[in-house]
This record gives structure tokens, sequence and C-alpha cells, in this order.
């Protein structure tokens, strides 16, 4: 089950979905506010408000034995809902890779910090063409700018032209530290099934020191960095990424049996 990051959708995961899709039953989803998903002005968009919603369809399609997998923001969705449902003798997690993943209470990028800003915010997402913003956020999260293609420019940009994008992002920026976020990551310890960590080495956004840490936290954590490549690892080095997640999910399996 794939949870992407913030301001993407369930595309940053198509190299990853053709990769994986001959072995596993993949599904991806939009987040609320993102991708093709409605973005309502109920200003719910905290880790928690998402992670509920990830719980419930768990819980609605009844599914079992699954592989967590997030992105940056989706990657804090992940370890929440993780934390949330290994409460329960029913929990159906059994895996999760955190790709990049945001963990810890840590330096804004500059996007993220100017759509905190009142006022500011609204300019900025005005002031210039949709594709120039996200250009602009691809190429900060990307270590080779030459692998920003024109569709993928396209695509991100597109959705910032559904009803109630830029509400969303305003929204989900300024709730995007969980409140009592002390008490989330003291629980990293308690995280007692396989954990893959795939890195770039070169993130800007969320920097390897955060995977290290969180490697160092989780018991049965393996991190794996990637070099020469920035925060979407699944986009910019889709190869190598699709390797590191079947070569996991290969020895979890040998390991169960």
């Amino acid at each position: 089950m794939l949870l992407h990051g913030f301001g993407a959708s369930t595309y940053s995961w198509r190299y990853i979905v053709d990769g994986l899709c001959e072995d596993y039953k993949i599904i991806a989803i939009d987040l609320k506010g993102f991708g093709l998903s409605d973005k309502p002005t109920d200003n719910k968009y905290t880790v928690r408000d998402q992670s509920e919603m990830v719980m419930a369809f768990i819980h609605q399609y009844r599914l079992n034995n699954v592989t967590l997998v997030g992105h940056s923001f989706g990657g804090a969705v992940a370890l929440f809902t993780y934390l949330e449902m290994m409460q329960s003798i029913e929990s159906t997690i059994s895996k999760m890779i955190l790709l990049d993943s945001a963990s810890y209470n840590q330096e804004f990028p500059y996007f993220i910090s100017i759509l905190r800003t009142p006022i500011l915010n609204r300019i900025s997402l005005t002031l210039l063409p949709d594709k120039v913003n996200t250009r602009m956020i691809l190429k900060k999260a990307f270590y080779d700018d030459s692998k920003i293609t024109e569709e993928m420019t396209e695509v991100y940009a597109s959705y910032l032209d559904t009803p109630g994008a830029y509400h969303a992002l305003i929204a989900t920026a300024k709730q995007i530290v969980p409140s009592k976020i002390e008490t989330i990551t003291h629980r990293y310890k308690d995280i007692n099934i396989p954990v893959l960590l795939v890195w770039g080495e070169n993130d800007e956004i969320v920097p390897l020191s955060i995977g290290r840490s969180l490697s160092e936290e989780i018991p049965k954590a393996e991190l794996r960095v990637i070099r020469g490549c920035g925060h979407v690892p699944q986009e910019e080095c889709p190869k190598e990424t699709i390797g590191i997640i079947k070569s996991f999910l290969a020895n979890c399996k040998g390991g169960n049996e």
C-alpha cells in the first residue's frame, strides 16, 4: 500500500508499480487534499487525519499482511498508522518501507516555510504559474535536474489547478508537524516489524541524517542509501529503488517461511 509525499500523488509511484505488480498486489491512494482526491476546506489535514483514513481503508477492504510504503510526508503517515494499529491485536501491517520519510521535528524546506506564512503563502501560489512553482520544487527534490521531465512537471502542476488545491497545500503545511511529536518519536523503538529505509544520499529536503537517526531508533530497520539521488528515489533512481525493495521483500518472505 503506497502513500505519496507532500504535493505529490499516486503518479509518483508509476515506476514502482510497474516494477512490482507482477509479484504483489499494489494499492496506491491519493491522500486527502492531493492528486485527484477531494480537497475540502475543513482543515483536517494533519498526519493523524490522514492516518485515520488509511486505517479506515485497510479495515474496510479487510487487507492483511500489508506492506505499508510511505514517501516523505506519506512516510510520516505510515509511521503514525503503524504506531496506532500496533496497539490492536488485529494489526495487519507486517512490514514497512519508508523512502526519505519525514520522521522528526526538523528544519522546513523553503516551500513549506512559505506555505506556513500567512499572506505570503497565497501570494507565492498565485504570483507565478503553477508549472514554474512545480519545477522549482522538483529542482529542490531532485539531485540530477536532467531527470526532471516536461511530462512530470505538467502532471504535478495540473493537480494545483483542481478546486481546493491551494487550500489543501496550505492547511497541510501549517499542520505538518504532529502535536506532541516527541511522544510519537519516542515510540519508534517499539516498532517490531521489519522496516526498510531507502534514502537519497543527496536529499536536501529530509536529509540522510534523519534516516540514520531513524535506523538507530527502529530495532529491525535496514537503511539503504542511493548515491547521486535526492529526495524522490522512486522517481529519480527507480531501477535502484525497485531492486532494493524486491531484495527486502524476498528476504522477509524467506525469513517468515
